[in-house]
């Protein structure tokens, strides 16, 4: 038998440089969304991602999705 996935959730998380600290460090902040399609493909996730960082006053450092699946034995 053949295990496989079974897509559940799915989330995408906006990673903002906000600035920097005292140490010259630079400092971070990430906007997460839920309820992201599964089955959006990875263009269309990084497209909204960039989007919504184009409305944001801080550049977009780093776009993340973050799937959840079960794996299930067939």
């Amino acid at each position: 038998m053949a295990a496989s996935k079974v897509p559940q959730s799915c989330s995408l998380g906006i990673k903002v440089q906000t600035g920097t600290n005292a140490a010259g460090s630079a400092v971070y902040k990430t906007f997460n969304f839920s309820n992201v399609k599964v089955d959006a493909t990875d263009q269309d996730v990084y497209d909204v991602a960039i989007g919504i960082g184009s409305l944001q006053t801080y550049p977009v450092s780093a776009v993340t999705r973050l799937d959840h699946a079960n794996i299930i034995n067939q």
